[in-house]
């Protein structure tokens, strides 16, 4: 059926990635990305301003436009708190033109896209005693927010779900988180787990311990906070990024039950990479398997820590075959 020549990206709160890719209509083999770019989204007033600036430094004519991007689709909008700007699709499709425009949520568009990533792929957070097969794996990942998929087996292929698990309310699993989630629901009103579980997460955290410890909060962004928390400098930034790890680990097992991944957790999102030095492997299964009753259940399910890489990109365009 050969190639579609499609222009890719995917959306992030803080970033959009955009790249051609030649897709593979049929989709029985994973994307090529032939050039790919970067632009910060606070420097554009829109989505199409940076697909306009993306085809003027590299000019091509797309067969498809496939777009990833953070949120849920409502009506004609896409709807993401994250993004410095409204996400409308009128805009989107006249610029596609007569080229098919696909729309996916960021998080499904990774989750599609992990089809091609190797099963040792990564870095292993839990071994578990063997997960079962042919069952749904959760793909998850903090960044300016927090994004989650599931890619669940069906006949001999899969579809992938896109959640809003970011959204749902914070569940505290300790007296410190629940001394977090206090304050927090003061300044916020509805804590969702995002609050927690992403960069500014990480800088709420730091400044909610520091409210609890009466200390000084002096470190003004998430970059800061794990930087001093990798260098030691800080005991409350020392502190913020073990209560992330742990609130992490408690809310992959709380999806694992809640959506049946009983396949796997694959972990992914810019933050965790630069903050696996204080990752601490026994604390984490504590965490991640603290269920009660249940807790021979997550015992067998893998955590795998990955790299996100191109695969928003790759699994953006995915959606332009046949077979996504």
């Amino acid at each position: 059926m050969g190639l579609i020549h499609t222009l890719a990206a995917d959306v992030g709160g803080t970033n959009a990635r955009l790249a051609w890719v030649e897709v593979d209509a049929s989709g029985a083999s994973a994307p090529m990305v032939l050039s790919a770019q970067a632009y910060r989204c606070a420097d554009f007033s829109g989505l199409p301003a940076i697909i306009e600036r993306f085809l003027v430094e590299h000019p091509g004519r797309p067969a498809a436009l496939a777009l990833a991007c953070a949120g849920l689709r409502h009506g004609r909008e896409v709807i993401n708190r994250n993004l410095p700007w409204r996400l409308m699709l009128d805009p989107l499709e006249a610029l596609a033109g007569d080229a098919p425009l696909h729309l996916s949520n960021d998080f499904e568009a990774l989750a599609r896209a992990t089809r091609w990533v190797a099963a040792d792929a990564g870095q292993s957070l839990f071994e578990g005693a063997g997960a079962a097969t042919r069952a749904p794996v959760l793909v998850l990942g903090p960044g300016t927010g927090l994004g989650a998929a599931l890619r669940v087996p069906v006949g001999q292929g899969e579809v992938v779900v896109p959640t809003e698990g970011g959204q749902a309310g914070f569940a505290p699993a300790t007296d410190l988180e629940s001394a977090v989630l206090d304050l927090l629901r003061d300044e916020l009103g509805h804590v969702c787990t995002e609050s927690v579980l992403s960069g500014p997460g990480l800088l709420r955290l730091y400044r909610a311990l520091a409210l609890l410890r009466d200390q000084p909060a002096a470190l003004d962004t998430p970059e800061a906070v794990g930087s001093a928390a990798l260098a030691g400098d800080e005991d409350l930034a020392v502190e913020a990024v073990r209560v992330f790890w742990g609130a992490l680990a408690s809310v992959c097992g709380n999806s694992v039950l809640g959506l049946g991944a009983y396949g796997g957790v694959l972990l992914a999102g810019g933050i965790l990479p630069r903050l696996m030095p204080l990752f601490d492997a026994q604390a984490f299964a504590r965490r991640f398997c603290d269920k009660g009753g249940l807790s021979p259940v997550l015992a067998q399910v893998p955590v795998r820590l990955i790299e996100h890489g191109q695969l928003g990109i790759v699994g953006a365009a995915m959606a332009a075959s046949t077979r996504v």
